[in-house]
């Protein structure tokens, strides 16, 4: 009865083996393959000098290990005193040419024969789920994003410029009923105020869209424009720090150090309760770094954020753009310094 079970046992182990989708191999201590299933063939050729299991993942790995689709061995999971029962996640090239994701099992199943079995699962149809997923959340936090800069451009627009305008005819209507010289004169001066008012108003809300001297003269210029600007419209003493001088870099690159510096002064302006703001922007070891300084309440990283959170998130998704990093250390009352490194 028991041998029974056990050809049953057997017969259904090769079934499964034989007929699964899952890969798999088997290696002897000299790396050399003992027996893999039709499945693994799509992956795996006897042909191949192995050398031990990981140089079967090696020869095949398309080595992504970050995010930005750059091939990289750095912080591999398969350096050899780190291979063991380990189960890990690599892209591999099949036959067909293609680099596919699998769920990855490596184990030792015979200590004293020193064999190994190596797993692969695909696993293809639940990245590309996951990845539809996040498309769709990153969509709907830009579309937010987007409506909320619109909603402020509106309001910019009808609580400055459009008022603006309407104080101008006004003042134009009366003026054609006006019979004395003087009484010209005078209306011509305020009209001649509320037009210079208009042109300021309309100048700024242009500066904050897209500043011309980024594209000109580049982020020095823009910057010394736009603390400027920001000192006069809120009031907050900026002091700004630099050894850009004359120093061009790539429009991505520009935009990207622009907006990010522009949004974590928006947010020490908003929250931090301070009267001043450091910024210092310096190219240094072939590093782009930006710090926004305020020692103002500070934040805990981990509670909710205040207004949207997207300036947050915004900062962050700007910054993979160039690669670069984000970082943010603050302490409540002691105040909040972000740093922006941009390889260059």
């Amino acid at each position: 009865m028991e041998s029974n079970q056990q050809l049953d046992m057997e017969s259904l182990l090769m079934q499964y083996f034989n007929n699964t989708s899952e890969k798999i191999v088997f290696v002897d201590n000299r790396g050399q393959v003992i027996a893999m299933n039709q499945a693994a063939r799509d992956i795996i050729s006897l042909d191949n000098d192995y050398e031990g299991m990981t140089n079967v993942i090696c020869n095949h790995c398309d080595g992504y290990t970050n995010e930005f689709d750059l091939q990289s061995c750095r912080y591999c999971f398969l350096e050899p005193e780190n291979v063991g029962n380990t189960s890990f996640q690599v892209f591999m090239k099949t036959t067909r040419g293609t680099v596919e994701p699998f769920a990855a099992t490596y184990q030792t199943i015979d200590e004293s024969k020193g064999i190994k079995a190596f797993t692969l699962q695909n696993v293809s149809p639940q990245i590309e789920r996951h990845d539809k997923m996040y498309q769709r959340k990153m969509m709907q936090k830009t579309i937010s994003a987007q409506e909320n800069e619109r909603k402020r451009i509106s309001r910019e627009l009808h609580d400055s410029v459009v008022q603006e305008m309407l104080n101008i005819d006004v003042e134009l209507r009366l003026l054609k009923y006006q019979q004395e010289i003087e009484q010209l004169v005078n209306g011509s001066k305020r009209i001649e105020g509320l037009m210079s008012k208009l042109i300021d108003d309309i100048r700024n809300l242009s500066v904050e869209l897209r500043p011309s001297s980024l594209d000109d003269l580049g982020l020095d210029a823009a910057f010394k424009t736009y603390f400027k600007q920001a000192e006069v419209n809120y009031g907050i003493n900026i002091i700004y720090q630099s050894n850009l001088a004359m120093h061009r870099f790539g429009n991505e690159i520009e935009t990207v150090v622009y907006r990010i510096v522009q949004e974590a002064l928006f947010n020490a302006i908003k929250y931090a309760n301070v009267d001043t703001i450091e910024v210092d922007v310096q190219v240094s070891h072939g590093k782009l770094i930006a710090e926004i300084i305020d020692r103002g309440n500070g934040f805990i990283k981990t509670d909710q954020p205040k207004g949207t959170g997207l300036g947050l998130y915004g900062m962050n998704e700007r910054a993979e753009l160039v690669n670069a990093e984000i970082n943010i250390d603050t302490q409540i009352g002691r105040g909040t310094i972000v740093t922006l490194e941009v390889p260059i």
